[in-house]
């Protein structure tokens, strides 16, 4: 897959391991992770959306008070804290505000939703909060009601279990649990409203029922949401209507930009089978959603899968596709999506019914496992493995993190690892894992992560490394930092490499050239989205080699303009390789005669001086005879020599014309 691009980089901050596969540990910021709030009290339940400015937005739920209130953090791409030390105040209003979540409002900032206790005993609340690029509270102090009871009832509503998803058009839309139709009892209806940038409400009130209850009431739990990529969001959850014969299902339903629900009342089942069916995870796949769950319909847990269509209907067959039915139990999966295939890692049994391992599958978009049966090993460490979190990479890859027991003398202490995986399902990184967080005779634990728009992550979590929970953060990366352009293509092919802030020189379809200042190395950078000739860009992608060294560019960051260094004066005899550095990749220039002109496709004319020639690539006003001066970039094609491409007319001057 293509990574977000974004449009910050700082390159000092790529510090990595270099393992002995190769490839770049990734920890990017220092040993053991950043701290993003310290103070004393507790900060707990993290939540992250990285920016498309780079760097990241974290709220957490804190207790430096006798209450739980919610703060937030701004991190750049360095994992410098931007806003006041301890992070900025979210909502400070009376008993307990807990677990936000978070989304991006898409200008830079965040838009928070969280579990409010506001109004005492009457009940619980859903509020949220914009935060500007700068710390500042857009919305009302304390922030907007989602869902506000009325106070002073006799069995108070509560709503909770809140997750949110990016509306694509500067606001959010966040789903919950809602026991305003069973407050005695505590059975959840789901619904879920939409918010503007602007903190309006732009559903029904307090909220359009997902699900709703008639004369039967039932319990659900762990919703989640993804965005369907029209201003509406996919909503998925755990659901006991069939309790009697099925125990808990699973079930989904979509809901338009608009707030209506898009499929059948109640939702459409995902799986009906048998046994429990509980903790989803879901991941976009094309118009529909690829949804993974633990299943006890064998009477152990194991993995399914089902894709869901636009339309609501499942594609993998009736009640999904068994990921994997190892002996003992295999629970909480994980999904991450790429371009053509799904990643699902889970925590596993099968060796030992005490401790649990790391396994994951590759599942193509029909259904069908790509990688060994029932899975692979990404961790077989002593200890426990458990709470996978992971985020898609580059070409199928994924960067999977967890909590892990091996350094520890007790169970109930964890650190944090982390494993990249390639498309082949083989890890990239050392055996079992390389250390994200760990502190032996501490916990780290309760980590979230999120895409960096690069093809790594960030992770955030709660630490008691101090005594008292505090939140730290880390990034992973896949990437080699290579210092310059030359060093970039000194790596074999298949070598992934990050390249800092460099020039481009020349801008073509489906590629561009950037090179050094000092003129003396350029590359080639496969990249199908539109750059500048002038733009400073940092490039992360694979070396390959056509008929020349170039990167294929998985995420290219525009970090500013500057001035294109001057061509390169050189003889047709000179280009390409040849005694000293290659001019290849170069902004050069030459000069001589035309003695060969091509309409094309391709347009290009021949240049010869000195008993040399060359192929000039692009549109073109001379004529055979012509004597030119021609200013482009020194390349290659295959079976010819060096050839140069013209960026535009204005790069050919004829110094004078053949007689005509």
């Amino acid at each position: 897959m293509r990574c977000k691009a974004v449009t910050y980089w700082t390159w000092s901050l790529l510090i990595a391991l270099s393992l002995d596969c190769g490839c770049c540990a990734g920890t990017m910021w220092q040993a053991n992770g950043v701290p993003v709030c310290t103070v004393t009290g507790t900060q707990e339940s993290p939540s992250v959306v990285a920016l498309s400015g780079g760097g990241a937005i974290i709220a957490w739920a804190d207790r430096r008070g006798s209450n739980y209130d919610i703060y937030a953090q701004r991190l750049d791409a360095n994992g410098n804290a931007m806003w006041a030390p301890g992070g900025v105040l979210v909502c400070g209003a009376g008993y307990d505000q807990q677990f936000p979540a978070v989304t991006t409002d898409g200008n830079g900032g965040a838009i928070v939703a969280w579990q409010d206790g506001r109004l005492g005993d009457d009940g619980l609340d859903i509020y949220a909060q914009r935060i500007s690029a700068d710390g500042t509270m857009v919305w009302a102090a304390d922030g907007v009601p989602v869902c506000s009871h009325v106070p002073g009832l006799d069995d108070p509503p509560t709503a909770f279990s809140q997750v949110i998803e990016a509306d694509g058009a500067g606001g959010a839309i966040i789903a919950w649990r809602d026991t305003r139709a069973d407050p005695i009892t505590g059975n959840t209806e789901i619904y879920a409203q939409r918010i503007s940038g602007a903190g309006a409400p732009c559903w029904t009130p307090n909220g359009v029922k997902v699900l709703g209850f008639g004369v039967q009431k039932w319990a659900t739990r762990n919703p989640i949401i993804a965005p369907d990529g029209a201003g509406g969001a996919f909503v998925v959850w755990q659901d006991a209507r069939n309790a009697s014969t099925s125990a808990n299902d699973l079930y989904c339903q979509r809901v338009t930009a608009a707030g209506t629900v898009a499929w059948a009342a109640n939702g459409v089942a995902v799986c009906t089978a048998s046994g429990d069916q509980g903790y989803p995870d879901m991941a976009n796949v094309g118009s529909g959603v690829v949804v993974t769950w633990e299943d006890k319909r064998s009477g152990n847990y194991d993995i399914y899968a089902q894709k869901i269509d636009a339309n609501g209907s499942p594609q993998w067959g009736a009640n999904g596709r068994l990921v994997c039915g190892s002996a003992n139990d295999q629970r909480t999966p994980r999904v991450a999506a790429g371009e053509s295939a799904v990643v699902i890692a889970w925590t596993d049994k099968r060796a030992s019914t005490l401790y649990t391992d790391i396994y994951a599958q590759n599942i193509d978009y029909t259904g069908a496992a790509q990688w060994a049966a029932n899975g692979v090993a990404v961790c077989l460490a002593a200890g426990s493995q458990t709470r996978v979190r992971m985020c898609p990479s580059y070409a199928g890859s994924s960067i999977l993190t967890w909590m892990d027991t091996r350094n520890e003398p007790s169970l109930a202490l964890y650190d944090l690892y982390a494993q990249m995986l390639d498309s082949a399902g083989t890890a990239r990184w050392a055996a079992d894992g390389v250390p994200l967080a760990a502190l032996t005779g501490s916990t780290q634990r309760m980590q979230q992560v999120v895409g960096d728009g690069m093809c790594g992550l960030y992770a955030v979590w709660e630490d008691d490394r101090a005594s008292d929970w505090d939140i730290f953060a880390q990034r992973l990366s896949p990437w080699l930092p290579v210092g310059d352009t030359a060093a970039a293509k000194a790596n074999a092919p298949g070598t992934p490499v990050i390249l800092p802030a460099r020039i481009v020189t020349g801008a073509f379809g489906g590629f561009f050239y950037v090179e050094e200042d000092q003129r003396y190395s350029g590359v080639k950078v496969l990249w199908p989205l539109p750059v500048a000739v002038g733009d400073m860009v940092t490039v992360a992608g694979t070396v390959e080699q056509d008929c020349e060294r170039c990167i294929n560019a998985y995420s290219v960051v525009t970090t500013g303009s500057g001035i294109v260094p001057g061509p390169l004066g050189i003889t047709l005899g000179r280009l390409g390789g040849g005694i000293g550095l290659s001019s290849t990749g170069l902004l050069v220039r030459v000069w001589g005669h035309v003695t060969d002109k091509a309409s094309g496709p391709p347009q290009y004319f021949v240049v010869s001086h000195a008993g040399s020639e060359t192929r000039v690539y692009g549109s073109s006003n001379v004529d055979v005879g012509d004597f030119v001066i021609v200013t482009g970039i020194s390349s290659c094609a295959a079976g010819l020599p060096p050839v140069v491409l013209i960026r535009g007319v204005s790069d050919v001057q004829v110094l004078s014309r053949a007689a005509r």
